[in-house]
């Protein structure tokens, strides 16, 4: 067995976790990873799952079978790669992203930021933007970044990756 080596975010129906993981199972198989461990997360309707395949490519299989045999995703309909994890606190977010992120978005290049919050009310989504956005000091497009920094707030950990388009699949907007 290979390692495990990167993490997805898989959104499925709520209340419907053992048909998501059987399908996830599925996909991943099909993709060459008979591996791949599914988790419940703190929150239901987002499964952790953890594979040894590219989790970018993965979505980009995700994608192409989507277009092919759209039946083939009934529970797990939206699919986002992990590129680092941190505790949910606004300080350990700033410092992954000034270590880990702001230097992979070009000084030429546009950036936007999207944050999913679930189960942390401690702060709104506008003052944790407000206090995060500074760290990258590159020009902003909301509408059609470059790159985008997904931050998706899962209890107390929160999973940061930075995203170019196409890098998410859902099947209510495959393309």
């Amino acid at each position: 067995m290979e390692p495990l080596t990167s993490d997805l975010l898989v959104s499925y129906s709520r209340g419907r976790f053992r048909l998501a993981c059987r399908e996830i199972g599925r996909r991943l198989t099909d993709f060459g990873d008979v591996h791949a461990r599914v988790e419940r997360t703190a929150v239901d309707g987002i499964a952790l799952v953890h594979t040894f395949l590219n989790n970018r490519a993965v979505v980009a299989r995700c994608r192409a079978l989507f277009h092919t045999a759209p039946m083939s995703f009934r529970c797990a309909i939206k699919w986002a790669p992990v590129d680092y994890w941190c505790e949910t606190d606004l300080e350990a977010m700033k410092a992954l992203i000034e270590r880990e992120i702001r230097d992979r978005i070009a000084k030429d290049e546009t950036w936007g930021m999207k944050i999913e919050k679930r189960r942390w009310q401690r702060y709104h989504t506008a003052e944790i933007v407000a206090y995060l956005a500074p760290s990258i000091e590159r020009k902003v497009n909301l509408d059609n970044p470059d790159k985008l920094v997904r931050m998706d707030v899962i209890g107390a950990r929160t999973a940061i990756s930075l995203l170019q388009r196409g890098e998410v699949f859902s099947v209510n907007a495959p393309d």
